[in-house]
């Protein structure tokens, strides 16, 4: 693969052909118009990976066309047809499994044993959606007067615009494209620039199961030229619904330049999720939950433990076993190394605001129990190591921030009312998790926090067949399971006279 890609890596394609620099739009396999290309890097060095077409508002303005285009046909699709449609595009994932596994550690940085595991979550939202297509159902109303009789139908949309994030390249665009595909709509898809060669290698592989041309179009634009393609998405009319994951800045602006032409939108953004442990809990459960949950893909994803919220009693005994474990569970090497689990952030800006986090933390009184602020270069310039604090308190910057990365920070609280007014004091509401054996508190806290989804007992929450989404400054719209699909519908009421 040397001859391919810019730089040597120690793994060997089974199928060469999935790497590409180029844009998929209209069936059509194409360069931007220009001629520009911006460069990809590999996070575990930040060596040049490849160039990727660079296209700009008008390729995209052909590809919203292209859509549209296809759409006219897509939407008279049978809803078997679609399905047979994503079951061969799953079958086909799994097969080049590895492929796309060896892609993703390459542009993102993730061990690949960890990529393995995120091709698999991307193909059960296929799996998932494809069982479902047949079952959108609509119904029949009663009518309350005249001789009526009233009934429902689902439709879809038609061009969706889907924007995805770099933290999760493969299943971010199987569950946005996968839903709206399955729904019978047809997509223009915007990879993240950190991460375009996943989103190539997909569409590949949706043109091989027949994919009909023009029902997902695969648009690789630089971050420069992110904000003149984005107000193409939200000005077209020919797009009507966008679906957007990111930062929550981002996403308040999308949404309200859509309002002015009325498209739907579905965006998934910022979380600052509380995980609360209680005096009562189980507490190898709770330290095996938050590991799950904070140090997963080093701390980058939406829905990581932000604020971690301890019981006074125990904050002592948790904070050694949770760092006990910590240190027996991650193995540090290179990310092609089958040992690996833990591997770099996604670039030197990311270390920077940790950096910064810790060392307002340890000013304002917090104490470091295990890991630290210095980088390990040994695996790489991007490389944080695990790193968890006791002490913190509400006038630190990391309980209003985000984080989005490898640091635990544990607060002590004293009675649930406290620890509810705090997990609550925020912008986001995304995901909460509580660890608890009293079946009263489980009930009482997860309807008392203000988020979208809530993990008892568990640190993994996300699921396929999951209505995935946050509420307040979290976004709008479900992601997964059944809602999913109702999001890329429309409901037409039909009324008919006897």
């Amino acid at each position: 693969m040397a001859h391919i890609l810019s730089k040597e890596i120690p793994y060997t394609f089974k199928d060469p052909s999935l790497l590409d620099h180029r844009s998929f739009v209209g069936g059509k396999w194409v360069e931007g118009s220009k001629g520009d290309t911006f460069s990809v890097y590999d996070p575990a060095d930040n060596q040049k990976v490849w160039d990727i077409a660079d296209l700009d508002r008008e390729d995209v303005k052909g590809a919203i066309e292209a859509a549209h285009t296809a759409f006219k046909s897509f939407k008279k699709s049978l809803h078997r047809e679609r399905r047979w449609l994503m079951r061969r595009w799953a079958d086909l994932i799994r097969e080049n499994a590895d492929d796309l596994a060896a892609i993703c550690s390459l542009e993102l940085g993730k061990p690949f044993k960890e990529s393995l595991v995120t091709v698999k979550y991307g193909t059960d939202f296929l799996d998932w959606f494809e069982s479902a297509i047949e079952r959108q159902y609509g119904e029949t109303i009663p009518a309350a007067k005249g001789d009526n009789r009233i009934f429902t139908v689902r439709q879809p949309q038609g061009v969706v615009v889907a924007i995805t994030p770099w933290n999760s390249p493969i299943a971010m665009i199987t569950r946005k494209v996968g839903a709206a595909i399955a729904a019978g709509n047809t997509v223009v898809c915007k990879p993240a620039p950190e991460t375009p060669l996943c989103a190539i290698a997909i569409a590949k592989l949706f043109e091989r199961a027949g994919g009909p041309p023009g029902v997902l179009n695969i648009v690789t634009t630089s971050a420069g030229k992110a904000a003149d393609v984005g107000k193409e998405f939200t000005e077209n009319k020919l797009v009507r619904h966008l679906s957007f994951t990111g930062s929550t800045a981002v996403g308040r602006y999308l949404h309200a330049e859509c309002a002015k032409t009325f498209k739907k939108t579905s965006l998934e953004l910022g979380g600052n999720a509380p995980f609360i442990v209680f005096g009562d809990a189980n507490l190898e459960k709770a330290a095996e939950g938050l590991i799950s949950s904070k140090f997963r893909s080093s701390g980058q994803t939406c829905v990581c433990a932000n604020r971690i919220f301890i019981h006074s009693s125990i904050v002592e005994t948790f904070a050694s076993l949770l760092a006990k474990k910590v240190q027996d569970t991650f193995h540090f090497a290179s990310v092609w190394d089958p040992k690996c689990n833990f591997g770099p952030l996604y670039s030197f800006k990311a270390f920077e605001k940790i950096d910064v986090q810790i060392k307002d933390a340890i000013s304002k009184g917090a104490e470091i129990v295990y890991g630290g602020p210095e980088k390990n270069s040994q695996w790489g310039p991007n490389f944080c190591p695990p790193t968890i604090l006791k002490g913190g308190n509400k006038d630190m910057l990391f309980m209003q921030q985000e984080t989005f990365g490898p640091l635990a920070f544990l607060v002590s609280f004293e009675t649930d009312e406290e620890v509810i007014e705090m997990a609550n004091d925020t912008d986001a509401g995304l995901a909460a998790y509580i660890f608890t054996e009293d079946i009263s508190r489980v009930w009482r806290i997860s309807e008392e926090l203000e988020a979208g989804m809530v993990g008892v007992r568990v640190g993994l929450i996300s699921a396929c067949e999951q209505p995935f989404g946050g509420i307040k400054d979290s976004g709008t719209g479900r992601e997964g399971g059944r809602d999913a699909l109702d999001e890329y519908t429309e409901v037409k009421s039909i009324t008919v006279g006897i």
